[in-house]
């Protein structure tokens, strides 16, 4: 049986903001990019139309669950990160996943976010995290490096807040996405 349209509305609303926080979470590991939340969250602020306290929320949320897979991607990658609950240990081909994410990111952009975060530290966490396409990627360079956890966590939450600002504004038709895209 097919929900009827309030329905299926209500189930939306119920079911996109979960949806949502998994999916940049997932981002934020640099494993999701199959479905990129971007989009998701777009269509939710364009749809839905959520007040200003229901998408503050639903936005600083998305910023959280997104710095949390970066974080995630940064103890992976930092050998030195200590382990809180053993997960490493318990859960099967987790420390594989530094590995899985260094082959989906290639070499060529390896080396290129490497020289970025070298260059320019933690300035670079905050412009690259609001960039789409190359979000979440200086987490490899900055777990490798050691770089301090707090720092960078609170340079990765205001890039990720700037990068859902920006998207905000593109679903309120405040930016206009085709004048943001080069080729467009």
């Amino acid at each position: 049986m097919i929900p009827d349209v309030q329905t299926a509305v209500v189930l939306l609303r119920i079911l996109v903001v979960p949806t949502l926080l998994v999916l940049f979470y997932i981002d934020g590991m640099v494993i999701g990019k199959i479905t990129p939340p971007a989009a998701l969250y777009i269509g939710y602020v364009t749809l839905i139309d959520p007040d200003g306290t229901v998408l503050l929320g639903v936005a600083v949320l998305s910023t959280i669950a997104a710095t949390l897979g970066q974080y995630t991607l940064y103890r992976g990658f930092n050998e030195q990160s200590p382990e809180f609950i053993g997960i490493r240990r318990r859960l099967p081909y987790v420390d594989r996943i530094p590995q899985l994410v260094r082959a989906r990111v290639g070499k060529r952009r390896m080396r290129f976010v490497t020289r970025l975060f070298d260059r320019f530290g933690g300035a670079a966490l905050v412009i690259v995290n609001a960039i789409p396409g190359i979000r979440s990627l200086l987490s490899i360079p900055a777990g490798l490096s050691r770089y301090p956890v707090r720092q960078f966590l609170l340079l990765s939450s205001i890039g990720n807040g700037l990068y859902m600002l920006l998207l905000t504004a593109i679903a309120r038709g405040l930016v206009d996405l085709a004048a943001l895209v080069p080729w467009g």
